[in-house]
């Protein structure tokens, strides 16, 4: 048994395949130090080949000491069972240490490079553009398949002086990403307050605060339609009602887009029947491990 009193921080851990990471990820995020969950995606994150990422995802926390009892780790354990979860007492060091052991650049797309801030961007080429995220926060930070895909997808659709919608932006990085493709007018949208201020610090670290207004709410909170694109990476279960109850694809221009994303394989035949039964049209998917994306129009 670690010695937690000889210990700043107890990191929890634990591995779990792609499509039920984001749910334990949720059950975790009342435990950590900041709500904070690291979701790190096993392979090799440099290497371009989709098959060189594993569909295994590392989910991370961190506790502070003197609150990791025996009675929180058996917690933490029952509210992720039947997945194992490994305790580590860490030393005395300050705890965002820990993330930067394990958060490295990431190329994502053609030119989309994902950076942290404490290093220097020396992979970059000139042509890419960089955005920089630093973890120790209650969100991505571009290393789910998901958040690929997306990206993948924003960098065959934005073109500058666009207006995007995007919907459940969590980090905030799409929305980033689509300012520095070009867009001009961005408004990103979450109905958590943490994301809305994790989303207000992203954009003010990447320099393109100007462009993207962010605001907290759900669909309901955006009036404003005739958007050129509109990108909501969830997950199926929530993008579903969105098309059925709320209209939701009636927030984009005609003959804009969408970019959908958080669908499982499993899930991919009946949300494929939702989106074309409200008049949706599938021009693209993507497809990255367990999960499936879609570029879609009007039907």
């Amino acid at each position: 048994m670690s010695d937690w009193s000889q210990s700043h921080w107890v990191e929890a851990s634990l591995t779990a395949d792609e499509a039920t990471a984001d749910e334990l990820a949720e059950r975790l995020r009342p435990f950590a130090e900041g709500e904070s969950v690291a979701i790190e995606q096993l392979g090799d994150p440099h290497n371009l080949d989709p098959n060189a990422l594993l569909p295994e995802l590392h989910l991370k926390i961190y506790i502070a000491a003197e609150q990791a009892t025996a009675e929180l780790r058996q917690e933490i354990s029952a509210a992720v069972a039947p997945y194992p979860v490994t305790f580590t007492a860490l030393a005395p060091t300050d705890w965002a240490t820990a993330w930067k052991e394990h958060y490295h650049p990431l190329r994502i797309g053609q030119r989309f490079w994902i950076q942290p801030s404490w290093l220097a961007p020396d992979q970059a080429t000139a042509d890419d553009l960089i955005i920089t995220l630093d973890p120790g926060m209650a969100f991505g930070t571009g290393q789910h398949p998901t958040t690929h895909m997306c990206l993948a997808a924003l960098e065959e659709l934005v073109r500058p002086g666009q207006r995007i919608l995007d919907l459940g932006t969590g980090s905030g990085i799409l929305a980033i990403g689509a300012a520095l493709l070009g867009a001009t007018t961005i408004l990103a949208v979450d109905n958590d307050p943490l994301s809305v201020e994790a989303t207000l610090a992203n954009a003010a670290l990447n320099g393109v605060a100007e462009a993207i207004t962010v605001r907290e709410g759900t669909l309901a909170a955006v009036p404003e339609q005739d958007w050129d694109i509109v990108v909501v990476n969830i997950l199926a279960t929530i993008i579903m009602p969105l098309l059925t109850e709320e209209a939701l694809l009636h927030h984009a221009r005609p003959g804009g887009f969408f970019v959908f994303s958080g669908i499982v394989h499993e899930q991919a035949a009946a949300f494929e029947a939702t989106l074309t039964a409200v008049g949706g049209r599938i021009l693209h998917t993507h497809t990255l491990g367990d999960w499936v994306a879609y570029t879609v129009t009007h039907a």
